[in-house]
């Protein structure tokens, strides 16, 4: 497979998981925000659909933000929860 056939692939992968991702979003967005830009339940999910693959986790956050997640939340969930880094961003 070629890199260009591998992107591709992965470009359809973050469509589809951001169609079936899509409910959870709206649901996470339109509830109270328990942290900062609800990067505990971005985090959270992320952790529990990539079963620890970072490369998975990079892949559903993609999708999240797509399927219309606050970038901030999913960017600081996926530092924190997945890869063991501190939130980045502006804070408020």
């Amino acid at each position: 497979m070629t890199q260009e056939q591998y992107q591709t692939k992965v470009t359809e992968l973050i469509e589809g998981l951001a169609t079936d991702l899509a409910p959870e979003v709206k649901n996470i967005e339109a509830g109270i925000a328990t942290t900062q830009h609800n990067y505990g339940r971005y985090g959270g999910l992320i952790s529990n659909l990539s079963n620890g693959n970072a490369k998975m986790a990079k892949i559903i956050a993609a999708a999240l933000i797509k399927a219309g997640a606050n970038m901030v939340g999913v960017k600081n969930g996926l530092n924190l929860m997945v890869l063991g880094e501190g939130p980045v961003g502006p804070v408020g």
